[in-house]
């Protein structure tokens, strides 16, 4: 399977309910304590499952994509950006709370300060925030330029 089209087609529906999973609990599973962050993790956790599942949804109803069995390139690209970050948010989130702060996992590691891990995972989410934006919208162009009549599917930007 492809690292494009087929894969994001069937990842974009396991993606929304692993990835938060992993953000909060993957710390864990690479070293690093979880403390308080793991009381507001189980929070925020379903509103993050929820938005993600917005573009999805929204791709069902792109009738190009759906006969071609894949998902459009613009929409690949936006869906990569956000997993990307959400796994850079899960490594670098660093926990707060009554004692000293639990550093993220990589500095756990010792590859890297608290300060500058805090200050990743800051830029991890804006990033995050972005693409999940850009995979809405691009499912929501994919959709009309489906629907638009007169228009030839040669003008589509899905994968071969």
């Amino acid at each position: 399977m492809r690292l494009s089209g087929r894969f994001v087609r069937v990842f974009h529906w396991i993606a929304p309910v692993l990835l938060p999973l992993l953000v909060l609990w993957g710390r864990a599973l690479f070293g690093a304590p979880l403390g308080w962050l793991a009381a507001f993790g189980i929070l925020a956790v379903p509103f993050v499952t929820i938005a993600m599942y917005i573009a999805p949804i929204i791709v069902v109803f792109d009738r190009d994509a759906k006969v071609a069995r894949s998902t459009r390139l613009s929409y690949n690209i936006a869906s990569w950006v956000t997993w990307a970050a959400l796994l850079v948010m899960m490594f670098t989130i660093v926990d707060g709370g009554d004692s000293p702060p639990f550093g993220s996992v990589l500095s756990t590691w010792g590859w890297m300060s608290s300060n500058a891990s805090s200050d990743i995972f800051a830029g991890a989410v804006l990033v995050a925030f972005l693409g999940w934006l850009g995979t809405v919208t691009t499912a929501i162009i994919g959709v009309v330029l489906s629907r638009t009549p007169g228009r030839s599917p040669a003008e589509t930007s899905l994968p071969a």
